[in-house]
C-alpha cells in the first residue's frame, strides 16, 4: 500500500506525458479536476471526463503500435505457457543447462483468423490477462474475463493467492440488453443517491457516510435491501443536481444511458452491484515476478503480494 501510494503522483505524471486527456480546472492547485469515490474524504481522483479507463487504454495502445520492437498480433488467444512438461531435451543438454524445473519459456497461442495453434518463444512471458468477473451473471468485465490466465499459470507451477477474493462494485447498470455496463462511482461522489424503488433513501441506515460509503460497504447495503424487498435492483437518482451539469461532466454515460432509453439527469438508473475486480490472482513480488522462472504477472488493482521470489536466472 505504502508503494502504491507514494509512487501513484509520478504514475500520473507518465501517463500524462504520454498524451492522455485528464479533465483539466485552471482555477484547481494542480491544473486538473478532481473527483472522489466510495471511502474518499476528499476529491483526489484524476479523470477524463467519464471514460478514463478508455482515454488510458487508447494513448497507450497508440504507442503500443508506434513501437518498433513491439509486434501486436490481434485476435490471437493465448492457450497455454511453454514450460518443462512440454519439452523433449536431451540427457545432454539436462546434463549441461540442469533440470530447469518450471522454466517458462513461450506460449501456445490461437491464431483466430487462420484456426491455428502457433509456438511463440520468449525469454520472458508477462500475464495481463485480467480477472474472473464472467463467472458470474452481473459484472462489469468483458466476455473475455474467464480466469484463463489464472489457470495457465497455475498449470505451470505458479503459486496463487486469494481466489476467494472478489470486490463488487455496487452500481452495475440493471438492463434487460445489459449486463456488464458500469454506472461509475463518481456519480456518486458527485452527489447521486440510491433509492428504493419507492424513492426511499436507504443508505443512513448502513454508514453514516452514506453514497459515499467505501465499495464493499455499499454493495452489501444494496444486496441487503434488494433481499429484504425482494426487488431485482435499487436505483440511483442524479435529479436533484443540475442537469445541465449533469450531462456535461459525464457525456459518456449520458449517451450510453440514452440508448437504453433513459435520461442520466433526470430518470432513476436502474443499478445492483456485479463482480469488478479480482482481489487475488498469481502470487508476485513488487517487480511482478512470478514464482516460476521467466514468468511476470503484470501488477493492475490488487496485485496478491507474496513472499520474495527467487531471482530469475539471467541464462
Amino acid at each position: 500500500t505504502r508503494y502504491i501510494v507514494e509512487h501513484g503522483r509520478e504514475a500520473i505524471e507518465w501517463l500524462i506525458e504520454q498524451g492522455v486527456p485528464f479533465t483539466r480546472d485552471e482555477t484547481a492547485e494542480l491544473g486538473f479536476h478532481l473527483t472522489r469515490e466510495g471511502g474518499h474524504a476528499v476529491r483526489r481522483i484524476a479523470h477524463a471526463a467519464d471514460a478514463t479507463g478508455k482515454a488510458i487504454h487508447d494513448v497507450l495502445l497508440d504507442e503500443v503500435k508506434r513501437h518498433p520492437n513491439i509486434t501486436l498480433r490481434e485476435k490471437w488467444m493465448a492457450i497455454d505457457l511453454i514450460t518443462n512438461r512440454h519439452l523433449k531435451r536431451s540427457a545432454q543438454e539436462a546434463h549441461d543447462h540442469g533440470p530447469d524445473i518450471g522454466r517458462c519459456h513461450g506460449v501456445y497461442a490461437l491464431d483466430i483468423a487462420h484456426g491455428r495453434i502457433e509456438t511463440l518463444q520468449a525469454a520472458a512471458v508477462v500475464l495481463a490477462s485480467g480477472g474472473v468477473g464472467k463467472v458470474y451473471r452481473y459484472t462489469s468485465n468483458p466476455d473475455t474475463s474467464t480466469g484463463d490466465g489464472i489457470a495457465m499459470a497455475w498449470r505451470a507451477g505458479c503459486r496463487v493467492a486469494n481466489m476467494e477474493f472478489i470486490q463488487f462494485h455496487p452500481t452495475c447498470l440493471y438492463h434487460p440488453q445489459e449486463r456488464s455496463f458500469l454506472i461509475t462511482e463518481a456519480l456518486r461522489g458527485e452527489g447521486g443517491h440510491l433509492k428504493l424503488p419507492d424513492g426511499t433513501r436507504f443508505m443512513a441506515a448502513h454508514d453514516e457516510r452514506m453514497e459515499l460509503a467505501p465499495r464493499d460497504v455499499v454493495a452489501r447495503a444494496i444486496t441487503v435491501v434488494m433481499q429484504r424487498t425482494h426487488q431485482a435492483n435499487v436505483f440511483l437518482d442524479l435529479a436533484h443536481l443540475d442537469a445541465a451539469e449533469v450531462r456535461r461532466r459525464f457525456p459518456g454515460m449520458a449517451e450510453i444511458c440514452q440508448r437504453f432509453g433513459l435520461d442520466l439527469a433526470r430518470d432513476r438508473i436502474p443499478v445492483r452491484p456485479g463482480a469488478h475486480y479480482m482481489i487475488g490472482g498469481v502470487t508476485v513480488d513488487a517487480n511482478g515476478r512470478t514464482t516460476v522462472p521467466g514468468l511476470f504477472a503484470a501488477v493492475m488493482g490488487n496485485p496478491a503480494f507474496g513472499e520474495p521470489v527467487r531471482q530469475i536466472d539471467e541464462r
